[in-house]
């Protein structure tokens, strides 16, 4: 199922693309969802890139460790999409293109190592269990703000949306 699908406005309508498949996890504790939040206050998945070679789930496991510090965590079934394209950083390319995997996750235990990228250590992305319309109202104000706004904002969002229309 396609969560969501985001281009760039400002994207010509052909052009050499490059892409990345990403997998994110939905882990659930309770009414709370284990989310990665920046110091601008807004919510992320715990995910990322999957590296050649590596299924999903694997992935998934380990991004929960990497970034939340969690291990054992079952990774159960697919729960949508979503697709981004936005411009290019490398030269050869035109259009960035990347399509995220959502999945629903259980247990997890502490005792992993973060291991954060340069650029998540800098937005200093700690895990917090929320609430999905607690994240869905920090993520609106901070795209209502304009401050920090990173392009994972909009995807983010609209799986929370996704979540929260779930509940009804």
């Amino acid at each position: 199922m396609l969560l969501g699908s985001f281009r760039s406005p400002d994207l010509a309508p052909h052009g050499r693309v490059i892409e990345r498949t990403a997998v994110r996890g939905v882990l659930f504790r309770g009414p709370e969802l284990l989310l990665l939040a920046s110091r601008h206050g807004d919510y992320k998945f715990p995910g990322g890139g999957v590296e050649p070679g590596e299924s999903h789930p694997a992935a998934v496991r380990r991004e929960f460790r990497e970034e939340c510090g969690l291990v054992d965590v079952s990774v159960g079934p697919g729960l949508g999409s979503t697709i981004e394209e936005v411009p290019a950083i490398e030269p050869a390319y035109d259009i960035f293109r990347m399509t995220s995997h959502y999945f629903r996750c259980s247990g997890g235990a502490s005792g992993g190592v973060r291991e954060l990228e340069a650029y998540e250590a800098e937005l200093e992305l700690v895990p917090r269990w929320v609430t999905v319309d607690e994240a869905l109202a920090a993520n609106r104000a901070v795209q209502g703000g304009g401050v920090g706004v990173m392009r994972w904002l909009v995807r983010e969002t609209a799986v929370l949306e996704w979540l929260a229309a779930q509940d009804t």
